[in-house]
């Protein structure tokens, strides 16, 4: 699991503020892949309008490769990450008292990153920044989720 910083870019900056980024992931590393790993991640991204009275945030479920050396015995490993998958997008009003949504669309996306492992004893912990495109009607839709994580 991580989380951190969701920093929008392109059209989606200029209408929001820097948000938040929570995510859960699932590691499968094969044997006989040394290099390579495979991680399945579900993300959910939160930002205010720079008004102040709506939200927008993104249901995130992706599928990326992680390439990282080989063989390495040091307890600091960096991993080039990339995938895609689908996004769900919604604009939301943010006062409780008033009615639903304003807009929902779901649309295919890529990812594409770097980050840093931290082997500990029996658990390992990461830090990674990612820049997302999500492809949505008219222009995409990016932002970069800079994360920390614990790995068990």
């Amino acid at each position: 699991m991580s989380g951190g910083l969701s920093a929008p870019v392109g059209d989606l900056g200029k209408s929001v503020d820097a948000g938040y980024v929570v995510a859960g992931h699932i590691w499968f590393n094969p044997a006989s892949f040394t290099s390579v790993g495979f991680r399945g991640d579900v993300s959910y991204d939160n930002w205010k309008t720079k008004t102040g009275n709506v939200n927008f945030r993104s249901l995130g479920f992706t599928a990326n490769a992680l390439i990282h050396p080989a063989v390495s015995k040091s307890t600091v490993v960096p991993y080039l990450i990339g995938g895609g998958g689908f996004y769900n997008t919604k604009s939301y009003l943010s006062k409780p008292y008033t009615s639903s949504s304003s807009g929902t669309s779901s649309n295919f996306g890529l990812q594409g990153g770097g980050g840093i492992e931290f082997k500990l004893s029996g658990f390992s912990t990461f830090a990674e920044a990612k820049f997302v495109n999500v492809f949505t009607n008219g222009n995409a839709t990016n932002w970069v989720p800079i994360t920390f994580g614990v790995r068990f």
